[in-house]
């Protein structure tokens, strides 16, 4: 088999959920060669400087890295990694675009246009790799791309989860969340569960692990903060829970694919179990009404996702 060039705009060893997906992925396709992004600001701002001016009519979040030698390897398989190298498929049949999330999910700017974008380099990609059913069906149905075309890679981000079960007898008092609080999405859903849930649980204390700047801490005598931890269940016991009280719509939560590998329970969003095709009773709601009663109460968290179609 002919091995392909992984274009990435994210480094594949980070801890990051990308990283960490993005590790899943390539351990199923035929890679010969892996190219990412440099780290470096200065860096980033003259590759999407290049692809603004290169090509202005695709909105920049989909331009951001087109690497200067790509142009010498059109004649190879190429697998486009993260939205920010999508524009690569304008210049060659053989790309194969990976969406860790849809771009159309995202609060961005110019959302019309985000949504043509992507609607239009997903019909030019030789192959479009997502990574729920979900996607699929809004690759399919909403972009129009074929489904003989998509290629739905959530086996290979579940496949180490077992079936298992926790119970949690009365109120739930030790609990923690996994993720980096410098990230929006992250810092929108932890205050969403303090302002609504957290402030109905005296009982429960949280501990936030992933980085934190104090800018972007939410002060609360509940909450404590960790850090990074190398080393997850040094750190946190089998029996506590994770929660994932997640509110964007964009992308597979990979923290949440994380915790059931450990055989760790989780409580979250309707958003945070997205891609994942079970949803454990009492432990999956968007009611912080069913939130409280929950941790207030206990129960029993059952993950039974072996026996639900991927």
């Amino acid at each position: 088999m002919k091995r392909g060039i992984l274009i990435s705009a994210v480094p594949i060893k980070t801890r990051d959920g990308g990283g960490w997906a993005s590790r899943r992925i390539i351990e199923t396709l035929s890679i010969g060669g892996i190219q990412v992004r440099s780290k470096k600001k200065s860096v980033k701002v003259i590759y999407a400087a290049i692809g603004f001016f290169l090509i202005p009519f695709l909105h920049p979040v989909f331009t951001r890295f087109i690497p200067y030698n790509i142009f010498l390897n059109l004649n190879k398989k190429i697998y486009l990694n993260f939205s920010q190298t999508f524009s690569i498929a304008l210049f060659s049949n053989q790309c194969v675009v990976i969406c860790h999330d849809l771009q159309c999910h995202r609060d961005i700017f110019f959302k019309l246009w985000v949504r043509w974008s992507e609607k239009f380099i997903l019909n030019r990609a030789k192959q479009v790799c997502v990574l729920s059913a979900r996607d699929a069906k809004i690759v399919n149905r909403y972009y129009g791309v074929p489904s003989s075309r998509i290629n739905n890679l959530s086996f290979t981000l579940l496949k180490n989860i077992k079936d298992f079960q926790v119970e949690f007898d009365g109120p739930i008092k030790n609990a923690f969340f996994l993720g980096s609080m410098d990230r929006r999405e992250n810092y929108e859903g932890v205050l969403w569960f303090v302002q609504n849930v957290l402030i109905h649980c005296p009982f429960l204390i949280v501990k936030i692990i992933g980085s934190a700047e104090d800018n972007c801490k939410i002060n609360h005598p509940q909450l404590e903060y960790l850090g990074f931890v190398d080393d997850l269940s040094a750190v946190i016991p089998l029996d506590w829970l994770m929660i994932a009280p997640m509110l964007s719509e964009a992308g597979v939560k990979i923290k949440v694919i994380e915790s059931l590998e450990r055989k760790i329970a989780v409580m979250g969003t309707r958003q945070a179990f997205s891609g994942i095709p079970y949803k454990p009773k009492d432990f999956c709601s968007n009611d912080p009404v069913n939130w409280i009663k929950t941790l207030s109460r206990g129960g029993v968290f059952y993950n039974h996702i072996l026996l639900a179609k991927v």
